[in-house]
């Protein structure tokens, strides 16, 4: 029995991605500032947000740009690179976060922007983040950003399609 069709056949299916793997987790504290518990509270918001409505929310805190130019940027390859949110329907979101440089921003796949617009991100992050980080509450404000994220995405009519 010859075996070069079921290669071929293997071939095509990993250069089209083949099974998508599942994300393994959620947040991603790089620059330190979370405590496990904290760290297993934020991922437990996001994995039941997704096991619900199947939009990813990813978490990254960070020193710096790592070589990218801004915090937008940023968090954009962060979400493309661990492939946030579902590719068909590009529902993801990041929240990259320094404490160093002072900055938070709020990454939105394309799917994600028409139910939850640059301006409510921004609403969310004046409102809820940056008055907490102002006194220190690192956690306390990426805990209400998130929890404001996930409680709007999850409104009647909000679902990502």
């Amino acid at each position: 029995m010859k075996w070069w069709p079921l290669l071929l056949v293997i071939a095509l299916i990993q250069c089209a991605g083949g099974p998508r793997k599942e994300v393994e987790r959620f947040v991603f504290d790089h620059a330190v500032i979370l405590d496990p518990e904290e760290i297993l509270r934020l991922d437990s918001l996001f994995r039941g947000h997704e096991r619900r409505t199947g939009n990813e929310i990813a978490l990254v805190t960070t020193h710096d740009y790592q070589g990218y130019g801004d915090l937008r940027t940023f968090a954009a390859t962060f979400g493309d690179s661990l492939g946030v949110g579902k590719k068909r329907l590009n529902n993801g979101v990041v929240i990259a976060f320094s404490k160093e440089m002072r900055e938070v921003f709020i990454a939105t796949g394309l799917g994600t922007e028409r139910v939850l617009p640059d301006e409510r991100v921004q609403h969310i992050i004046n409102k809820s983040m940056i008055p907490l980080f102002k006194e220190d509450m690192y956690f306390d404000g990426l805990w209400e950003g998130s929890r404001e994220i996930v409680a709007f995405l999850e409104l009647p009519g909000h679902a990502i399609r």
